[in-house]
């Protein structure tokens, strides 16, 4: 599992859900920087994104909060995603998460907001379909789950690599996020005549040790959050011994694929 190609644009997913790396627990204020790479091949390698940039990652314990932030470029391709939220006995609970981008010229964006006091979170969205630009956009409200803690996936992975997930009997680790509403058989390019909602879904994946390399690995089914993705296609992710983030593999239909590596700082 894990800091952007979400199913509202198409490569939001692998930087926002992948690229967040693991926090100190011995520091109880400390930045992080990092560099990332994502590599995208569309429709066997026809199209083809490279995003490259920095990651900056602050916690501050103490103060019970934290932010991480990340922006890169590439051929026709410009992203920049910000999530600040807090901390509350240990666990990461989002605030805000803003992010834009522009994918071949189309300008894409969202905004999630949590109100913890109004037990509410707005979901604002605009974004458009990778190959013929069709617009989808959310506007929504939605009241939090009180049997359930929400996560945006930059939190969810920072509770991850804090053991601050919800564990079921199998092994699993659970959170439920929020996301665009869309049809189970929604296409690439299909889009929806009567609009678009906000709805939360539940999250899980499981983690095991590679017998070879004993790096720990995730198989993170992505259908919940990109038309590209496929139940029989799982994203394979590997972590170090201590959870940092070190590859992402995901293929998707149409002969696509996303790579993403990040490395840490000097």
């Amino acid at each position: 599992m894990v800091p952007q190609i979400a199913r509202r644009h198409f490569l939001a997913l692998p930087l926002g859900l992948l690229l967040v790396p693991r926090p100190s627990a011995a520091a109880t204020s400390a930045r992080k920087d990092f560099t990332f790479r994502v590599d995208v091949g569309v429709l066997f390698d026809l199209l083809t994104f490279t995003v490259a940039g920095a990651l900056v990652e602050e916690v501050d314990v103490q103060a019970g909060r934290y932010r991480v932030a990340f922006s890169g470029e590439g051929s026709g391709i410009t992203n920049r995603t910000e999530a600040t939220g807090i901390i509350r006995a240990g666990r990461f609970m989002p605030v805000e998460t803003k992010s834009t981008g522009t994918v071949r010229g189309r300008v894409n964006r969202v905004d999630v907001r949590y109100d913890y006091e109004r037990g509410r979170v707005e979901y604002h969205s605009v974004g458009h379909t990778l190959l013929l630009g069709r617009r989808r956009q959310v506007d929504d409200v939605l009241r939090l789950p009180i049997d359930q803690p929400l996560d945006d996936v930059l939190s969810a992975t920072l509770n991850f690599a804090a053991n601050k997930l919800d564990l079921d009997a199998d092994g699993s680790y659970r959170t439920a996020v929020v996301r665009r509403a869309r049809a189970e058989n929604e296409g690439p390019d299909d889009i929806s005549a009567s609009g678009y909602r906000a709805e939360i879904v539940p999250l899980r994946f499981r983690v095991s040790v590679d017998p070879v390399t004993g790096q720990l690995t995730a198989l993170v089914d992505l259908t919940g959050f990109s038309s590209w993705a496929r139940s029989s296609r799982p994203a394979r992710i590997t972590f170090d011994a201590r959870r940092h983030l070190e590859s992402v593999d995901s293929s998707l239909i149409l002969g696509s694929s996303v790579k993403v590596r990040l490395v840490a700082g000097a």
